[in-house]
């Protein structure tokens, strides 16, 4: 299982425990999220998976293929490795903890359809030019750079 599916499950057991469901464009906002947050606090990514820019927002090709599966509905469950294994971050990992919670905390309870505007257009009301945005053309990478500066600016 690829980190950020570990990462993902992460994010579905918080959303069962608080009773928020998580779609797979959902999903995919809150990863990306998470990834920009983590470039900011430690300057290094949590991962080395690239987003790309795809109509909806940033996008991880390895995961979009994972969860298409579920289609637009929430995520039903965890998910497991071939072996059965549900896979996660350690939850008190100094390294993890910090940006999940910021990312839940912020932004965990909005819907996949606020999330792609905040990773489109960032803040309500600010001139700022998300690395969605900067990415020139639909299937490019998105810059570590410019998701890194998402990661300041989408939590000040």
């Amino acid at each position: 299982m690829t980190e950020p599916l570990c990462i993902a499950n992460n994010f579905i057991m918080w959303g069962q425990g608080e009773g928020v469901g998580i779609s797979p464009l959902k999903m995919q906002k809150l990863l990306y999220l998470y990834y920009a947050r983590y470039l900011h606090l430690w300057n290094v990514a949590p991962f080395t998976d690239y987003f790309e820019k795809w109509p909806k927002g940033p996008v991880l090709r390895d995961v979009y293929e994972a969860l298409k599966i579920f289609g637009g509905d929430n995520i039903p469950g965890t998910l497991t490795d071939i072996r059965g294994k549900i896979v996660s971050i350690t939850w008190d990992s100094k390294w993890f903890s910090p940006a999940f919670n910021d990312v839940v905390s912020r932004f965990g309870r909005m819907t996949a359809h606020e999330l792609i505007q905040l990773t489109h257009e960032g803040l309500s009301g600010s001139p700022y030019e998300t690395a969605w945005k900067k990415a020139p053309v639909m299937g490019a990478f998105l810059d570590p750079m410019d998701a890194m500066k998402d990661g300041r600016v989408l939590f000040a």
